[in-house]
């Protein structure tokens, strides 16, 4: 039963061995120095045979091939999986300095031939003081130990120093300049200390994502090899014109030197040291050109290529409906830095400020991707309205002028709301809270009157004129208070006022009954309508100059602290967002509510009646 488990396991790896597809690469280092040793590997993925390979004239082949392989399994889910490798190194000399390549190689797999990739192999003078000391081993980081061991505390210059690069010195405006921060090393680095990075002042600046360890890369120059690693890279977008400096880089390098040893025992076995070197780059200066002055209206400071698509979620609507405006900015260019739109709208409609949505990366170029921008729009009133088409301007860096997009113009229909719905926005008198005084008429009676005696007079007696004087008080009290009920109905606003707190008081009791419902869309109508019908009740606003800037501006004439006006406006703005967001969850009405239901008792205590 073992043995069989066994082969069953053989013949699933051998299977999935079998299965994959057969790679065959060429890898070599792409930059050495004249008279250094190196490595030429071919690896395959399957076991093959018959390697061959094309003449190598341009270097020297010291031995080779040497074959060696290795086997990796592991089970994923139940399932076992298998890779091998199998790789054939050659040793070669560079013994002229110049470009050249070395041809692909082939090997049969299974009766099948594959070809490798070919390989370019830069060679240079670098440093004549090594010539004649180089030898093969290449660390995992790339260097060499060709390297010349400095005595502690004398290190060149020329071998340890570090560079800010950048990819022009001059450019307009807003457009992105890529900067890389390099160190530069000939030396054996031990490791990095007490950077200082540049604060880039005049600049926006956005990181690109680089390796959180240094990776050191071979560079030729000027004729010399060194193991490079950038520390840190960086898009920058001048703000202002003029000549701006990017600041010097600072760095302690912590450098790893062999030093003389005390017998023969230390110098066989080796014995090493760190030393510290701080090294410093040199400013940059950027020339910025100003941009052109005849910028349109449209511009808000884009600079790079860019295309625009506007779209509205429906164009037919009723009153307090909402609408979305979705606004898609694409492109490459400084779009972090785009925030505002030129968006026109009727006066009718009320506007949010926008869901901004990035979608883009940081690149050498800048950003490329997409900026999304969706508007609440609320229309106020019933009709036919126009949203003209939405200007996008940006500078164009190919034709160095200012190109304006235009989208399609929007037609919004608007329906009036039921009349509960109406009462969003002002609550009103009701026709029972309005009273009409009106007078008796007693008509003339066209038929024959009979008089008739009965008993005796009272007209000229003591109790007919205190009858008479208690009647003309009574009339002038009720004169009195009659009129002052026509002044007060008269005053409209000062009837709201006094009923400001009631009414919203109903309303959020109405919407604690939608909110036992789950009802999310008639619940957060009836807040809305307890939060605006007051504020419209308690300050007089008529519905025509209701908005948020005439609301603001009611609270700061009244004096409310700006923490209670921010906390006003954000739950409005919270609870308009959600009446027309996909989905609300119960935790969030629970507190909207109980948010509504404190404020305006806040507001009450802090206004009272006017």
């Amino acid at each position: 039963m073992k043995g069989f488990i066994l082969l069953l396991a053989f013949f699933m790896v051998y299977t999935g061995v079998q299965a994959q597809d057969v790679k065959f690469t060429a890898q070599a280092t792409n930059l050495i120095e004249l008279g250094e040793n190196f490595r030429l590997v071919y690896s395959v993925n399957a076991k093959g045979g018959d390697l061959k390979i094309s003449p190598i004239s341009d270097f020297a082949i010291l031995s080779g091939p040497s074959t060696s392989s290795s086997t990796s399994m592991q089970i994923i889910n139940g399932q076992m999986t298998s890779s091998s490798s199998y790789s054939y190194t050659y040793i070669l000399q560079a013994t002229k300095i110049g470009k050249y390549s070395i041809p692909p190689a082939t090997i049969n797999v299974d009766g099948k031939q594959y070809k490798s990739n070919a390989l370019t192999i830069e060679v240079v003078q670098g440093s004549k003081g090594n010539q004649g000391q180089k030898k093969s081993q290449t660390n995992n980081q790339g260097q060499t130990n060709q390297q010349a061991q400095k005595d502690a505390g004398n290190i060149k210059n020329e071998d340890l120093f570090v560079r800010v690069i950048v990819d022009k010195n001059s450019l307009y405006q807003g457009e992105s300049v890529s900067a890389a921060i390099k160190v530069y090393s000939r030396v054996n680095l031990a490791g990095f200390e007490n950077m200082k990075f540049p604060s880039f002042k005049g600049f926006f600046s956005q990181e690109i994502e680089t390796p959180n360890q240094v990776n050191l890369q071979r560079e030729n120059v000027n004729g010399q090899i060194y193991n490079v690693g950038v520390m840190k890279r960086v898009v920058l977008f001048p703000q202002k014109s003029g000549q701006l400096t990017i600041e010097p880089f600072e760095l302690e390098c912590v450098v790893r030197q062999q030093v003389r040893g005390k017998n023969m025992w230390d110098d066989f076995f080796g014995t090493y040291q760190n030393i510290k070197k701080k090294v410093t780059s040199t400013p940059i200066t950027i020339n910025v050109k100003p941009l052109p002055g005849n910028a349109p209206e449209s511009f808000s400071g884009a600079v790079g290529k860019f295309n625009m698509k506007a779209s509205v979620n429906t164009n037919h609507l009723k009153t307090n409906d909402g609408i979305t405006l979705k606004i898609i900015i694409s492109g490459s260019g400084n779009l972090k830095l785009v925030d505002t739109l030129f968006v026109k709208l009727p006066s009718d409609f009320e506007r949010y400020d926008p869901k901004i949505t990035n979608n883009f990366k940081n690149d050498g170029a800048g950003a490329s991707g997409s900026k999304t921008f969706e508007y609440l729009i609320i229309p106020r009133h019933a009709g036919n309205f126009t949203i003209p088409p939405i200007e996008f301007t940006y500078f164009d860096l190919a034709s160095k002028q200012y190109k304006t997009i235009l989208s399609d113009e929007f037609n919004i229909k608007v329906d009036k709301g039921s009349e509960s719905e109406d009462v969003t926005i002002v609550s009103g008198l009701r026709k029972e809270d309005v009273k009409y005084i009106g007078s008796d008429i007693r008509y003339i009676k066209k038929n024959e009157i009979k008089f008739k005696q009965k008993g005796s007079l009272l007209f000229g007696t003591w109790m007919f004129w205190l009858s008479y004087v208690i009647a003309l008080a009574a009339f002038i009290a009720l004169y009195i208070l009659m009129r002052e009920k026509i002044k007060q109905n008269a005053n409209l606003a000062l009837v709201k006022n006094k009923k400001a707190n009631k009414v919203s008081k109903k309303r959020l009791k109405n919407a604690m009954v939608f909110l036992k419902q789950n009802d999310k869309s008639h619940f957060y109508n009836e807040v809305l309508k307890a939060l605006w019908g007051y504020l419209s009740d308690k300050f007089g606003i008529p519905v025509a100059e209701l908005s948020r800037e005439t609301t603001l501006s009611h609270l700061e004439k009244y004096k409310i602290e700006k923490e209670l006006t921010d906390k006003v406006m954000n739950l409005i703005e919270n609870c308009e967002f959600a009446h027309f967001a996909p989905s609300s969850d119960a935790y969030q009405m629970d507190k909207i509510y109980a948010d509504a239901s404190d404020l305006i008792g806040e507001l009450e205590n802090k206004i009272g009646r006017m």
